[in-house]
This record gives structure tokens, C-alpha cells and sequence, in this order.
């Protein structure tokens, strides 16, 4: 007898969509999502880290799948490059983070503010839960209440680009640094215990395979941290898997994209749509297994 596809699985299941942080992987979330829905499946809840974080909020606004598509394909850079390295020097004593970022943060603050279509968590008509990093403590910290447009700032603003965010008394940058895909804050959530399965869109960590020349100290901090957040995950995994929570997922390698390759956009998103189409045709694959 045939294994059960990955459909198959999750169609008539409660099941949470977990995007996972990425560089600039707005639009192979963007795509993932536009296969999910394509195939009929609809997720009941919602978690994200960094670029994730910002697509599972909109999401979980309801704003539909062909409105994101099209929301993250129209964004130029301009849209959200707003460099101050005089402001950020002024803005760099004790008490300053100006020197956390070459970005203010400004424009895509308001970027957030004038497409997301409710104003706070509560007013979200799935759930949705966020992990950002928190600078002044030194933790993880997960959101799932408050005003919504900060704290997907939040969970977004990458390290060195953009600014830390100031929130309620705290720094915060971008939550990819301690978790790069909340499946256990999900289930550990008030929302998981109405889920029957979790479903993860996991976007790896692009780093050199080799390490040298004048950015190698860069390049091994970047490595070790990938490093890192992947044996985070897996840890995840087992825990997962100890308290007997379906969890599947769905490993994408996509064209990288950054700041002045933005056009490449538009591949990843349609490689990510058939990155779903295929993985929810066939059998899961274990995450240890999955293609990188």
C-alpha cells in the first residue's frame, strides 16, 4: 500500500503554517503559500520568524494569496532603503542604537503600517504568533499580542541592515538570530493545543563553503550562527517528536535574493509555488533527508 501523500495528510486537519526566517525570502513564502492554496488546503494558525514573520502576518490578516504575491512582487528597494550614518554616529552613546544598523527602519515601518489591514493581534481573524531577538535581555522572545506593525518590524529588522527596534523599553532585531522556525513556540502556544499537525516552510541559510580573504571573520560568524540555528531546529524536531506532534516540512532551495538583485524575486516565488505543488504530491520527506 502507497504511503499517504502530504495532501493527503494534512486535508480536514487542524494544521499551523510555520514560515521560517530567510534573507530576503519574502517571495518563496509569498509562493509557498500561493501552492498551499492552490491545492485547497487552508492553514488555521499562523508562525513566523523575519521574513516569514512578515508573510504569516498578512496571512493571518486574510488578506488573500494573489494580494501578497502581489504586495512583495510590486516592493523596490526604495521602498524600505532609508540609509542615516550621520544620524546613526549622533545616535551611537550608551543609551543610543543607531550603530545597529545602516537603516532607519522608517520606511518600512510604514510600509507595514499602510498595507497590513488590522491594526493589532487581536483584531487578526486566524492566530498568529511571532519570535523576535531581545537585545536588552538576551532572549527569544515570542508575540502574539499587541500592535502588530511593530513587532513584525521587529521580528524583520536583520542584523548590520536594519536598526534594532525599540519596543517597550527593549531593543529588538531580527528573530532568525535565536529561532529560524517557531515550531515549538507554536505548539507550546495557547493556539497549539488545538492544532492536529504543523506544517513548515524551511528556507536554508546560505553560506560559502569556503571561508577567507578580508571577510572570512564575517563569513565564520555567519557560518557558525547558520550552523546554529539548524541544530535548533532539529532539536525542535525531536521534542516534537517526543510528545507525538505531526510536524512536516518542506525544505525549499531557492535563487537567493538581496537588496540589488530583487528582480530574481519573481523566480523564487514561482519555484517556491512548485517547490509546494511537488512536496504536497508525494510522501513527506524527513527533514534530515530533504535536498539542500
Amino acid at each position: 500500500m502507497a504511503s499517504p501523500t502530504l495532501h493527503q495528510l494534512l486535508d480536514g486537519k487542524r494544521f499551523g503554517l510555520v514560515l521560517s526566517a530567510g534573507y530576503f525570502g519574502f517571495y518563496g513564502h509569498a509562493g509557498f503559500l500561493k501552492g498551499l492554496a492552490a491545492s485547497g488546503l487552508k492553514p488555521q494558525a499562523y508562525a513566523g520568524t523575519s521574513a516569514g514573520g512578515m508573510v504569516a502576518a498578512y496571512a493571518a490578516a486574510g488578506i488573500p494569496v494573489h494580494a501578497i504575491e502581489e504586495l512583495v512582487l510590486r516592493q523596490t528597494r526604495a521602498n524600505f532603503w532609508d540609509p542615516d550614518p550621520i544620524g546613526a554616529v549622533l545616535n551611537a552613546d550608551s543609551v543610543g542604537h543607531g550603530m545597529t544598523g545602516l537603516l532607519k527602519g522608517e520606511r518600512f515601518r510604514s510600509l507595514l503600517e499602510d498595507t497590513l489591514s488590522v491594526r493589532t493581534f487581536e483584531e487578526l481573524p486566524h492566530p498568529l504568533l511571532l519570535v523576535a531577538s531581545n537585545l536588552t535581555l538576551g532572549r527569544h522572545e515570542v508575540f502574539t499580542s499587541g500592535e502588530l506593525a511593530p513587532r513584525v518590524h521587529a521580528t524583520c529588522a536583520y542584523p548590520g541592515l536594519f536598526r534594532a527596534v525599540p519596543l517597550e523599553g527593549n531593543l529588538y532585531w531580527d528573530g532568525g538570530l535565536v529561532d529560524k522556525a517557531p515550531a515549538l513556540s507554536l505548539h507550546e502556544s495557547a493556539v497549539g493545543k488545538d492544532l492536529d499537525a504543523i506544517l513548515v516552510h524551511f528556507l536554508p541559510s546560505r553560506t560559502r563553503k569556503v571561508v577567507g580573504g578580508p571577510m572570512a571573520y564575517a563569513q565564520g560568524l555567519a557560518s557558525g550562527s547558520a550552523a546554529l540555528r539548524r541544530d535548533h531546529f532539529r532539536l525542535q524536531l525531536t521534542v516534537l517528536e517526543a510528545r507525538k506532534v505531526p510536524v512536516y516540512v518542506v525544505v525549499s532551495n531557492l535563487p537567493p535574493v538581496t537588496p540589488t538583485t530583487m528582480e530574481r524575486g519573481f523566480d523564487a516565488l514561482d519555484q517556491a509555488r512548485l517547490a509546494a505543488e511537488r512536496a504536497l504530491a508525494r510522501p513527506p520527506v524527513p527533514f534530515e533527508q530533504a535536498e539542500w
